[in-house]
């Protein structure tokens, strides 16, 4: 089980990876894993991940974590959590879409 879904998972990351290569605007920036489930973004200086995740659930039905909640100190408000391991290949390149959309706005 844990083959199939490391060959799943990894494909995920993989679409999302091309996705975020195509659809982001220059300045953004993103990990590349090598395990795990998520993709870390880091946006311009003066975002904020928890604005943007406001106007992304209110414009474009996307959802994602604001990285700020995972520093205990408040900072990381420029950066979010993007989770490859639950939408197929077909959400998250809409998702990647929809989220670059937001950013160029």
């Amino acid at each position: 089980h844990v083959a199939q879904l490391r060959r799943v998972y990894g494909a995920r990351r993989d679409h999302m990876l091309a996705a975020l290569a195509r659809e982001m605007p220059a300045g953004v920036t993103w990990t590349k894993p090598e395990g795990g489930m998520f993709v870390w973004m880091t946006l311009p200086k003066g975002h904020d991940g928890a604005d943007l995740l406001a106007t992304a659930l209110e414009t474009q039905n996307i959802a994602f974590v604001p990285g700020s909640a995972f520093f205990p100190d408040g900072s990381g408000r420029n950066t979010l959590r993007l989770n490859f391991s639950s939408p197929n290949e077909t959400q998250i390149e809409e998702g990647m879409r929809r989220l670059g959309l937001l950013l160029t706005a």
